[in-house]
C-alpha cells in the first residue's frame, strides 16, 4: 500500500516545474500541467509565432486548439479544462499523509479551503459553504455525504469512482448494451439504447466478472494499441524533425537560387557596361579625329587668306596674278575637302533597350519558386494479427485497369515474370520472351528498355536507383536513371538462379541444382555471406520474399507457402484449396504475404503466422494463370502478371 501511495505521489508532479500540481489543467493529449506553467508555455509559443491558434504539448508535441480566438495566454490557460482526477488524487494524498484536505470545488476556482465533509456519490471533499450548496441543489440533495474526512484506506477507491460513472449523465453504470458493447446508466438506456436487443443488468453479470477479467486478448489488444501508439508518436516526431530538415534544405535552395540569379544579373550588367565603354571609346576616337581634321582645314584656310591679302599688296601684276591663281586653286581644294568631311560626318546617339526576355521576366515573375505541402501516405504500423478484421484488404471486381507491356520493337508476345516499383513509383518489368528490362513511368507510359543477353526472370530493388535481376546463372545489377537503364556489374553464381529478394541491400537468391533448392546471400561487396543448403527437394522452383525484420523467409512450393528462418528451420507450412500452383509471392510493410495461385486463378493474402486472411483476387476479377505479382504501397495498387500475355492487370485495394 505504501508503495502504491508513493507511486501516486510521483504521478502528481507537473512535468514542467516538477512540483506538486497547482490548479492542474489538461490538454487534448491528456497530459496535465500547472495552470501557471502552461501559461508560461503559451507565452513562449506566442513569442515564437504570434498568429498561432494552437499550443503544442511540452511532453508529446500534440497540438491543442485555443478555446476561443484572440485570447491572451492568461485567458487561454484559465479556460483549459481542469483535471478532476488529479484534483481527487491531490485531495486523497493529502488525507493519506494526515494533512489538511482542501475543498475540491474551491480548488477548481483556485481557492484553498479546508474541507469539512465528503460526498461519496461525487467523490469530492467539501467545505462548509460548498456542503450547504450541495445539499440545497435538487440534483445533489440526495447524495450520500459524511460530515467528516473520508478514511485514508478508502482514498484510492474514491478517486476511481469516475471510472464507474457515466460521463454524460453523472449516474452510476447499471447496464451493458450487448449490441454496442457499451456501459450504460439508466438515462443512456432510455435515450440511446431503447431500440437495442435488451441491455443487461451489470449486477446480474457480476458473477461472471472473473471470466471477463481473465479474457486473454484484452491485455494483448492494449499492448498492441500501446505499441502502435508509441510507433505513431515516433513517426510524428520523425516527421516533425524531417520538416525542420527540409526547411533548412529549402532555405538553402532559395538562397542559392537567389544568389545564382543575382550573380548572373551582375554578370550581364558588367557585360553591358563593358560594351557601353567600348562603344563610347570607339566613337570618341572617331569624332576626335574628325575634330582634328576640321581644325587643320581651318588653319590652312586662314593661311591662304593671309597669302591672298599679302599678294594684293604687291606692285607687280604678274606676282599678284600668280598668288591669286594659287589661292583660288587652294580654295577649290578646301571646298572639296569640306564636302568629303561633311559626307563622312555622322551624328551618333546611344540608346539602350531592355531585352524583351528580361522585361517579360520582370513583369511575370511573381515568386522565386512554388512551395508545396505534399502529404505522403502515412506509414503503416507493423501487422498485428489481433487487428486483422480491421485491416483485411479488399478489391472490387470492377476496379481493374489494364496496360500493355509490349513495345514497338518486341518480336514476341510478352512474358512478364516479375516487376518492382521504385520509390518514385516508376516500374521496372522483366520480359522473358523479348529478353528485355522495361522501364515505365508512374502512369505506366513506356520510358526505356535494356536488352539483356538472356531472359531476365526475377527482379528486386536494391536501393533508390538500383535493381538486381536474375539472368540465367548471373545476378545483374542495373542502374535506373530518369530515362535510362544501365548495366552496372554482374555476380557470376555458376548455377541456375530463380527467385531473388533483398534485405538491407543484401541479395538473397534461390539456387536450383541436382533437384534441390538452396538460398545464397550476397552482401553489398558481392561476397557470399550465408548459405541455406537443400531446404527442399523439388521439381518446381521456388520464389521467395523476406520479412520486414529480416528474420524469416517465405517461399512458394507446389500448393503451399512455407515460412522458414534464416537457419533453414521450417516454422510453418500454409496450404489452402484457394491456392493451387503457388508462384509469385511478395510481402508488404504490414507483414501481409500475397501469393499467386496459377492453377486456382487466385491471389490470396496470408498473415505472417500462416493464416489465410482472404482471397484477394479470383476468377471474378478475370484472372487467367497469374504467376507474378508486384505491390505499389504508395497508392495501394497490386500488379498481376499472367503467363504469355502482353497485358499487365492493375488492381486498387479498398
Amino acid at each position: 500500500m505504501a508503495e502504491a501511495q508513493e507511486a501516486t505521489y510521483k504521478q502528481l508532479k507537473c512535468p514542467i516545474c516538477l512540483e506538486t500540481f497547482q490548479s492542474p489543467k489538461v490538454l487534448a493529449c491528456l497530459h496535465t500541467f500547472c495552470e501557471k506553467c502552461i501559461r508560461k508555455h503559451v507565452c513562449s509559443q506566442r513569442e515564437a509565432n504570434a498568429q498561432s491558434e494552437l499550443i503544442t504539448c511540452p511532453v508529446c508535441i500534440t497540438p491543442t486548439p485555443a478555446p476561443a480566438a484572440n485570447q491572451t495566454p492568461d485567458e487561454w490557460a484559465a479556460k483549459l479544462a481542469n483535471n478532476s482526477i488529479v484534483l481527487s488524487l491531490l485531495a486523497s494524498t493529502q488525507s493519506g499523509k494526515n494533512e489538511s484536505v482542501y475543498c475540491q470545488p474551491c480548488l477548481t476556482l483556485g481557492k484553498q479551503t479546508i474541507s469539512l465533509a465528503y460526498c461519496v456519490t461525487c467523490s469530492e471533499y467539501l467545505c462548509d459553504i460548498c456542503y450547504t450548496c450541495h445539499k440545497s441543489f435538487k440534483i445533489s440533495k440526495d447524495h450520500s455525504i459524511t460530515e467528516q474526512s473520508m478514511p485514508a484506506d478508502t482514498n484510492w477507491n474514491s478517486t476511481q469512482s469516475d471510472m464507474y460513472r457515466c460521463s454524460l449523465h453523472e449516474e452510476q453504470y447499471k447496464y451493458i448494451c450487448t449490441n454496442h458493447n457499451e456501459l450504460c446508466c439508466s438515462d443512456c438506456v432510455i435515450k440511446d439504447h431503447r431500440k437495442c436487443d435488451g441491455p443487461l443488468l451489470i449486477k446480474d453479470l457480476s458473477r461472471r466478472s472473473k471470466e471477463v477479467q481473465d479474457k486473454p486478448n484484452i491485455s494483448e489488444k492494449l499492448d498492441a494499441a500501446k505499441t502502435m501508439s508509441i510507433a505513431l508518436l515516433e513517426s510524428r516526431s520523425q516527421n516533425l524533425s524531417l520538416i525542420e530538415q527540409q526547411k533548412i534544405a529549402i532555405t538553402k535552395s532559395i538562397e542559392d537560387c537567389s544568389t545564382s540569379i543575382k550573380e548572373h544579373v551582375d554578370r550581364l550588367k558588367m557585360s553591358a557596361l563593358d560594351e557601353l565603354d567600348q562603344m563610347c571609346k570607339q566613337e570618341r576616337i572617331t569624332i576626335s579625329d574628325q575634330i582634328v581634321e576640321c581644325k587643320s582645314a581651318i588653319a590652312a584656310i586662314e593661311t591662304s587668306e593671309e597669302m591672298l591679302m599679302k599678294g594684293r599688296q604687291l606692285e607687280d601684276d604678274t606676282k599678284i596674278f600668280i598668288s591669286t591663281i594659287k589661292v583660288s586653286c587652294q580654295a577649290l581644294k578646301y571646298l572639296e575637302r569640306y564636302k568629303t568631311m561633311e559626307n563622312n560626318q555622322e551624328r551618333v546617339e546611344l540608346e539602350f533597350h531592355f531585352d524583351s526576355t528580361c522585361d517579360g521576366l520582370i513583369k511575370t515573375l511573381s515568386s522565386i519558386g512554388k512551395l508545396n505541402r505534399r502529404v505522403a501516405k502515412n506509414p503503416k504500423m507493423l501487422y498485428d494479427s489481433s487487428f486483422s478484421a480491421t485491416i483485411t484488404p479488399n478489391i472490387k471486381p470492377n476496379s481493374m485497369v489494364i496496360f500493355s507491356a509490349r513495345i514497338d520493337n518486341d518480336t514476341n508476345i510478352c512474358k512478364i515474370s516479375s516487376g518492382v516499383f521504385l520509390s518514385d513509383e516508376r516500374l521496372v518489368l522483366c520480359d522473358e520472351a523479348n529478353t528485355k528490362l522495361k522501364l515505365f513511368d508512374r502512369y505506366f507510359h513506356f520510358v526505356s528498355h535494356l536488352k539483356m543477353d538472356n531472359s531476365p526472370r526475377y527482379i528486386c530493388r536494391v536501393d533508390e536507383s538500383t535493381v538486381a535481376v536474375i539472368v540465367d546463372t548471373d545476378i545483374k545489377f542495373v542502374s535506373v536513371t530518369d530515362h535510362k537503364l544501365t548495366l552496372l556489374r554482374s555476380i557470376y553464381v555458376g548455377r541456375h538462379c530463380y527467385g531473388i529478394a533483398s534485405y538491407q541491400h543484401n541479395i538473397i537468391v534461390n539456387i536450383y541444382e541436382d533437384n534441390t533448392d538452396s538460398l545464397f546471400t550476397y552482401d553489398t561487396s558481392d561476397k557470399l555471406i550465408n548459405t541455406i543448403m537443400s531446404y527442399d527437394s523439388l521439381k518446381v522452383h521456388n520464389t521467395h520474399c523476406v520479412s520486414q525484420d529480416g528474420q524469416n523467409i517465405y517461399y512458394t512450393v507446389n500448393n503451399a507457402v512455407v515460412t522458414m528462418d534464416m537457419k533453414g528451420n521450417k516454422l510453418n507450412i500454409f496450404t489452402s484449396n484457394d491456392l493451387r500452383g503457388a508462384s509469385g509471392i511478395v510481402i508488404d510493410k504490414l507483414g501481409l504475404i500475397y501469393c499467386c495461385g496459377m492453377w486456382s486463378k487466385t491471389v490470396i493474402a496470408v498473415t505472417p503466422d500462416g493464416r489465410q486472411l482472404c482471397v484477394l483476387l479470383s476468377g471474378d476479377h478475370k484472372l487467367q494463370k497469374p504467376h507474378g505479382i508486384c505491390l505499389n504501397e504508395r497508392n495501394d495498387t497490386i500488379l498481376v502478371f499472367e503467363v504469355n500475355s502482353n497485358d499487365v492487370k492493375v488492381f486498387k485495394k479498398n
